[in-house]
């Protein structure tokens, strides 16, 4: 469906053939979901994120802001107060070591899930 969509609508894949974009996309949606599940970087990334919807709007139009409406709010009240009450998962170890540890292990196990979801049952 997703290439349906880039080959159809042109969009630009800045040299890459499109599957290869896709996966590419999807890696990068993949890592700034991860970010800001965990609690890092969440204003800049709720920047990122909304200049992306963004730029998504000119292709898809009122569709594509009607149907990502409650992350748009989310994604501005991150950008005006940060974390606010939400206590994020790394902050549950005291030293950057702790965190860096946490970070990078948990993002390979939550990683090699999803791949083993999609690619066993897909």
């Amino acid at each position: 469906m997703t290439l349906d969509i880039v080959v159809n609508h042109r969009v630009p894949t800045f040299g890459f053939d499109p599957e290869t974009f896709i996966i590419m996309a999807a890696f990068v949606e993949f890592v700034v979901g991860y970010l800001l599940v965990v609690g890092i970087l969440n204003r800049i990334l709720g920047l990122v994120v909304t200049l992306i919807f963004i730029s998504t709007s000119l292709l898809f139009g009122m569709t594509e802001i009607i149907g990502h409406a409650m992350i748009h709010i989310v994604l501005i009240i991150f950008i005006i107060e940060g974390v606010s009450f939400y206590h994020p998962p790394i902050r549950i170890h005291k030293t950057k070591m702790d965190q860096l540890v946490f970070v990078f292990l948990n993002f390979i196990f939550v990683l090699a899930t999803f791949i083993l979801i999609y690619y066993r049952f897909a």
